[in-house]
């Protein structure tokens, strides 16, 4: 019986062993680097208001006649979305056209991303009233206008 039971624990020991070094060694593969965006947090408050809708904005120097779109994509970090300190991580890219028609003049535009729509919160205490947190991309523009 004693031996059996010093088997079982050898072989315990012996998998646990292996399953740390394999995992050691999966691990030793692991690599965590820096990004290079930037973020900048925004925080947005309005009273009175059904909502807000915010968009990113960039101003852009053309000396093309390139098409140019600001596509963003926003995720809700934390809060139960109703308007009350939630948190949102907004995150964009610019796409263009591929053309080659140069101008003569640069010119400077300034490109929007479609607006989201955040609304208020209300409760006995609170009369229709926004608070919001915004994380977005450095060199962009946070436009917010308010919903009656």
């Amino acid at each position: 019986m004693k031996s059996s039971l010093a088997k079982k624990s050898l072989v315990a020991v012996t998998l646990s062993a292996l399953l740390l070094f394999s995992f050691e060694t999966f691990a030793d593969g692991l690599k965590v680097t820096d990004g290079k965006s930037i973020y900048v947090t925004k925080i947005v408050t309005a009273e009175n208001v059904k909502g807000v809708e915010v968009r990113l904005a960039q101003a852009l120097r053309q000396d093309g006649c390139n098409s140019y779109a600001l596509l963003m994509t926003n995720v809700r970090v934390s809060g139960k979305g109703d308007g009350w300190h939630d948190k949102y991580f907004f995150d964009a890219g610019i796409t263009q056209t591929l053309m080659y028609c140069p101008r003569d003049k640069p010119v400077t535009e300034i490109i929007y991303s479609k607006p989201v729509f955040i609304k208020s919160f209300a409760n006995e205490n609170v009369n229709n009233k926004v608070v919001v947190t915004i994380v977005i991309p450095s060199g962009y523009e946070l436009e917010v206008v308010e919903v009656k």
